[in-house]
Formats: C-alpha cells, sequence, structure tokens
C-alpha cells in the first residue's frame, strides 16, 4: 500500500519545515544490515526513506535505530526461550482489508475504531516508541505491508490494535494518537507526524 505523498514531495515539505542539513542518511550497507537484524526485507517506503533522510528529523519523529534493533533482539530472545510463542517476521500480516472497512463503522457506531489481535504480531517489525508501552509498528507484507499500527509493548494476548497517526478525536475514544479509520502509510504516517509537531 503506497503513501499519497512520494518520496520527492516529503523532502520538498520537510524543506519548508526544517534545515535538511541535518540529514543523515543511512548507507545501502546499513540498511542491509538492519534487514539483517530484522530477518526480513525492510518495506520499499521505509527503505528509501532511510536511503535518503536516515532516521528522519525534527520536525518529523526521528527514528530510534538502536532501539529497533534493542527490540528486535530482545523479542528474538524471548522467542528462543518460549519457542511456543514465537512468530515470523516473514509469516502473513494478518490484519486485512476487510478488518480495516469496519473501522469506519465502528467509529460511525461511535464505537472505539481498534481492532484486537494476538501480540506479538506476526509479519510487523518495531518502528517507533511513543512513551510508556504505546508503541507503532510497521506491517511488513501482505495487502497492507508498510502501513504502521499503534499497539502496546507486551505479550499479553488481545491487544488493541490501529491505525498509527497523529491523533483524531483524541478525547472521544480516550486512547493516545487515536481516531484514524483507515491504514496509514509509513510516508504518509511521518508527514503527519512532521506536521503535527512543527508548533
Amino acid at each position: 500500500m503506497r503513501s499519497e505523498v512520494s518520496l520527492a514531495q516529503l523532502g520538498d515539505e520537510l524543506a519548508q519545515l526544517t534545515n535538511l542539513s541535518g540529514i543523515a542518511a543511512l548507507s545501502e550497507e546499513e540498511v542491509q544490515a538492519l534487514e539483517g537484524t530484522v530477518g526480513a526485507p525492510l518495506p520499499e517506503e521505509l527503505r528509501s526513506f532511510l536511503l535518503q533522510f536516515g532516521p528522519g528529523l525534527r520536525p518529523g519523529p526521528v527514528l530510534n535505530l538502536e532501539w529497533i534493533i534493542d527490540e528486535t533482539l530482545r523479542e528474538q530472545r524471548m522467542f528462543a526461550e518460549e519457542p511456543e510463542a514465537a512468530v515470523s517476521l516473514s509469516a502473513s500480516f494478518p490484519i486485512s482489508r476487510a478488518d480495516v472497512s469496519r473501522l469506519p463503522q465502528l467509529a460511525a457506531e461511535g464505537t472505539k475504531p481498534i481492532l484486537r489481535f494476538d501480540k506479538p504480531m506476526p509479519g510487523t517489525m518495531f518502528l517507533c516508541g511513543h512513551g510508556c508501552t504505546w508503541i507503532s509498528m510497521l506491517a511488513m507484507n501482505g495487502d497492507l505491508a508498510g502501513t504502521v499500527w499503534m499497539t502496546e509493548m507486551g505479550w499479553a494476548e488481545k491487544m488493541y490494535w490501529w491505525p498509527s497517526a497523529p491523533w483524531l478525536m483524541h478525547d472521544r475514544w480516550g486512547f493516545p494518537h487515536s481516531g484514524w479509520t483507515e491504514p496509514v502509510p509509513f510516508l504518509d504516517w511521518y508527514i503527519r507526524w512532521a506536521r503535527s509537531l512543527q508548533h
């Protein structure tokens, strides 16, 4: 699933918001090393973003690559200790378009527009922490590959999942950064955060 904003458009808008001289682009070798740690190829938009913008720059979110690697390795160690709980990064991301189609209906009914699935989730990688236990995860494959989802850190079953982006109707739902009822591809996720953080 592709973003509405292109990489070039993202760069143009960021140039209006900040000084791009602070960009620390990753090399192809560094991206490949991250893919080796994660254990799967990165979705196209994230991969291209890292090669051009590195972890990003303010006012957009700055990806903490060390945190991504540390949390990935921590989860891999947990899987080694509890192999019955292990999930595969290459396994299909289980949220479908049919699941997503329920979100606007739930919101229209006055119900929280969230989905409940097991955590850890197949076909996802750590992307960004938002404080406390709230994190954004990136779908790695399937129809929704490259979209960003909010959930909680932890291994509890039936965790909440919903599209991750700056909040809409935050007070209404009572969940941080919530209210979006459509999947948010990576570049759209990034520019929405950049716009929300510029003030």
